[in-house]
């Protein structure tokens, strides 16, 4: 069974503060790639890690420690904290990579993107200490199956939903996705935020 926050890069959720004219969005609304430059200053950073990460291993096996069992948990714990930076750099590379060809995709089938209408069945959030959500994911039920879509911040520096802002299940729900698609196909989903929450962004 999924991730009950997964779902593909490409499917998404968009908040409305009404429903806009029947036409799919021209563009999927997904952020953009990982820039070059940040690619760049990743990897430097990255490196620098490992290499501060080797110097201070070194250091444990020819420096006095209080024995072999300390050089040894500290050499397992430093590889594991730089595998872990270089494992979350590569997932987010990939992360970028299917963002892009889901992108492509949609751009490429403006013909075959139909529209249907849906029921939110559940919605899975996840939230910070203070209530924010930072991201949710949504099953919508339609006519043609079930389909799924996650919301998450513009960037990481945009302000979390409040909770009043979640779509509520059993409401309304558009759906455009591509006719005669698979599984990973990309999606949009617009649901309107309750009428209490004043307009979407």
């Amino acid at each position: 069974m999924a991730d009950a926050m997964s779902a593909p890069a490409g499917q998404v959720v968009v908040l409305v503060d009404r429903w806009p004219d029947p036409s799919p969005p021209s563009e999927l609304p997904v952020r953009g790639p990982l820039r070059t430059a940040s690619r760049v200053l990743l990897v430097a950073l990255l490196v620098l890690a490992a290499a501060v990460g080797v110097e201070a291993i070194v250091l444990l096996w020819t420096e006095p420690t209080p024995g072999w069992w300390f050089s040894l948990l500290f050499t397992l714990v430093l590889t594991a904290l730089v595998a872990a930076l270089w494992i979350a750099y590569l997932g987010a590379v990939a992360h970028s990579a299917e963002r892009t060809r889901a992108r492509t995709r949609w751009a490429e089938a403006t013909d075959r993107i139909e529209l249907l209408d849906g029921t939110i069945r559940t919605r899975t959030a996840s939230t910070i200490e203070d209530g924010g959500i930072d991201s949710f994911t949504l099953v919508v039920t339609t006519t043609r199956g079930q389909v799924r879509g996650r919301w998450e911040r513009p960037t990481s520096r945009s302000p979390m939903l409040p909770q009043t802002r979640l779509p509520e299940v059993g409401a309304r729900a558009r759906v455009w996705r591509l006719r005669d698609a698979d599984d990973d196909a990309p999606v949009v989903i617009e649901v309107r935020v309750p009428s209490s929450a004043g307009p979407a962004h």
